[in-house]
């Protein structure tokens, strides 16, 4: 069941990003680095919400540090793809003019 729920919250968050896409003259740059910001957030929250259901920790004490570190070490790639990707298409001179 959380499973759905967090392939729910990822299929609204890739839904927003199109919207934004879509009506991306429509918004000025700020709200548009913050709504997408948002939904990059949004985005996140579902994908490390599937990988934790997913991905079984281990049982040992000297072993649960790969998962927490795992789930950072994806979410850092995520967020890198993000800013130097996907933000680029929303504004494409996002740090020049604030």
């Amino acid at each position: 069941m959380s499973r759905r729920v967090f392939r729910i919250v990822i299929v609204i968050a890739i839904i927003a990003w199109l919207f934004l896409f879509m009506a991306k003259d429509a918004f000025s740059k700020s709200a548009l680095i913050t709504l997408s910001s948002l939904s990059f957030l949004v985005f996140s929250l579902g994908i490390h919400g599937v990988m934790a259901h997913s991905i079984r920790p281990p049982s040992t004490k000297g072993g649960l540090i790969v998962f927490p570190l795992l789930m950072w070490v994806f979410w850092a790639v995520m967020f890198l793809a993000f800013v130097f990707f996907m933000l680029p298409l929303y504004c494409p001179d996002f740090l020049i003019a604030m």
